[in-house]
C-alpha cells in the first residue's frame, strides 16, 4: 500500500483539488493521510464531508499550528503503507504518477527514491513550462551540489528508509525536502520517472516558504554546519564552487522576490570567491523583471 501525505494550513480553497487527484490515481491501493496544521479556514468541515465519500481519507487536525516539517512527520508516523508519497495541498497529480512510480521502485530494490518530472504553473501569470530530469543512481555526491531531486510533491520514498535516516528536519525553516534528499542519496540510489506527472503551482504574494529568502539564508548555513562532513570531502576548490553556488541561488531567490539589488550583490560575492559564467548571466537577468524571465524560460519550450 501506498501512504499519501498531504500537509495543509488554511487551503480548504485549493486542498479538494490536490485530494481529487489522488483519488483518480490508477492504483486505489492507498491511504490519504491529510494533516492540517492549525488550519481555521473550514478545513475541519471540508475533511468531515470528504471522509464520508472515501474511507480511505485519514484526517489529522491540531492546534496550534507547527509548521510543514511538522505536519509531514505527523503523516508519516500514522503511515501504513510500504511507499509514502508527498503531495503539497496546493498541487496536483496526473493519474499515472503513483503506478510509474511504483513500476521503478520495483524494479530495483537498491533504489529508496523516485521522482518525477513536473508542469510548473505560474497561476497568477499565466504561464507554464515543463521542468524534466533524467539524473539518478548513486546521487550521494551530486545531491551535495544542488537538489536535482526537487520538491516534496513529486516524490515516493520506501518507509523502511526513511527508519533508518530519519524524518524531515524540524528546526529548517526552508530546504526540508533537500535536507531529507541528502540523506537518503547517502544510503539508497534514487530512480526518476521523467514525464510531467506533477502540476506544480507557484503564486505570487501566497506567502509561500519559497517567497522567504531569509528563511533560504538560514536554512544552507544551517545544512551546512549538519553535513560539514561530507562537504570536508570536496577539494578547496570545490569547496568555493560550492559556496559560489550558495550565493548565486540566494540571488535568484531574492530575484524571484523582486529584490534584484540584494540580488546583484551576491551575485557580486559569488564572482569574489568563484567566478562562473551562470553568476554573470544572473546578474545581468537581475535587470529584467522576473515575470518576464519566467516568460522567456516558457518559449524555450513552445
Amino acid at each position: 500500500m501506498i501512504s499519501v501525505v498531504i500537509p495543509t494550513h488554511n487551503r480548504c480553497d485549493l486542498l479538494p483539488r490536490a485530494i481529487r487527484s489522488v483519488q483518480e490515481q490508477t492504483i486505489k491501493d492507498l491511504e490519504i493521510i491529510v494533516v492540517s496544521d492549525g488550519s481555521t479556514d473550514g478545513t475541519d468541515y471540508l475533511m468531515d464531508s470528504l471522509k464520508k465519500e472515501d474511507s480511505r481519507i485519514n484526517y489529522i487536525a491540531y492546534h496550534p499550528g507547527h509548521n510543514g516539517n511538522f505536519a509531514r512527520n505527523t503523516g508519516i508516523k500514522a503511515a501504513k503503507g510500504e511507499y509514502i508519497a508527498f503531495l503539497d495541498d496546493d498541487d496536483e497529480w496526473l493519474p499515472t504518477k503513483l503506478d510509474e512510480q511504483l513500476k521503478i521502485m520495483n524494479s530495483d530494490d537498491n533504489i529508496g527514491l523516485v521522482y518525477t518530472g513536473t508542469h510548473v504553473i505560474y497561476a497568477d501569470e499565466g504561464v507554464d513550462y515543463p521542468s524534466i530530469s533524467n539524473i539518478s543512481g548513486d546521487l550521494s555526491v551530486k545531491i551535495l551540489w544542488a537538489n536535482c531531486v526537487g520538491s516534496t510533491t513529486t516524490v515516493m520514498v520506501r518507509k523502511s528508509i526513511l527508519e533508518v535516516v530519519g524524518l524531515f528536519d524540524e528546526k529548517l525553516p526552508a530546504l526540508q525536502d533537500y535536507d531529507l534528499w541528502i540523506r537518503i542519496c547517502q544510503v539508497a540510489t534514487v530512480g526518476v520517472v521523467p514525464k510531467e506527472l506533477v502540476d506544480y503551482y507557484n503564486y505570487s504574494n501566497s506567502g509561500q516558504v519559497s517567497s522567504n529568502t531569509k528563511k533560504y539564508e538560514e536554512a544552507f548555513a544551517y545544512l551546512n554546519n549538519k553535513y560539514t562532513n561530507l562537504y570536508n570531502r570536496f577539494s578547496k576548490r570545490e569547496k568555493k564552487l560550492h559556496q559560489s553556488d550558495i550565493k548565486i541561488a540566494l540571488g535568484e531567490r531574492n530575484i524571484r522576490n523582486g529584490k534584484s539589488k540584494e540580488a546583484r550583490q551576491l551575485f557580486v560575492e559569488s564572482m569574489r570567491i568563484k567566478v562562473q559564467r551562470k553568476a554573470i548571466v544572473a546578474f545581468i537577468c537581475s535587470f529584467i523583471p522576473y515575470k518576464f524571465l519566467i516568460r522567456l524560460k516558457a518559449c524555450k519550450y513552445k
